[in-house]
């Protein structure tokens, strides 16, 4: 526990954020319709957002955070020394939290019809893994730069 309280603000974010975007993209719909009696056993209604239409982005913005989180609990919580990248982690967790906003925005943008609570909210935790990217670019990433 007294781990937890040694994470910086943008990891707090991040690990938070990112939790709720992937329970998001695997399990709230993103698509829904709404489906006449009869119909609704040969015909699922709802899709999440790794499902059609456009799940590659789904599934990228999925794989980004997890490798943004698993840094995280790797480097500050099990303190575990990870190589380094070719870029210090600092911008890594800065790049992918902007891709992850951008896939997320794109998915969004591509297929806008009978759009599901889940694809708003995800939109907004990927922003909030973004933001959380960038307070750990500006120097507030802590143990996670090791």
């Amino acid at each position: 526990m007294t781990r937890l309280k040694g994470l910086s603000q943008g990891e707090q974010i991040v690990l938070i954020g990112g939790l709720l975007l992937i329970a998001d993209l695997l399990f709230v719909p993103w698509h829904s319709a709404d489906i006449p009696e009869g119909l609704e056993i040969a015909f699922d209604a709802t899709r999440t957002g790794v499902q059609p239409p456009n799940p590659g982005y789904g599934v990228a913005a999925v794989v980004l955070t997890s490798v943004m989180i698993v840094q995280i609990v790797l480097a500050t919580l099990l303190a575990v020394r990870l190589p380094a990248p070719g870029l210090p982690w600092e911008q890594v967790h800065l790049i992918a939290g902007i891709f992850v906003a951008v896939v997320l925005v794109i998915k969004l943008a591509r297929e806008t019809e009978l759009l599901g609570f889940g694809a708003y909210s995800g939109v907004l935790a990927g922003v909030l893994v973004a933001y959380g990217g960038f307070r750990i670019s500006q120097g507030e990433g802590g143990p996670a730069a090791e």
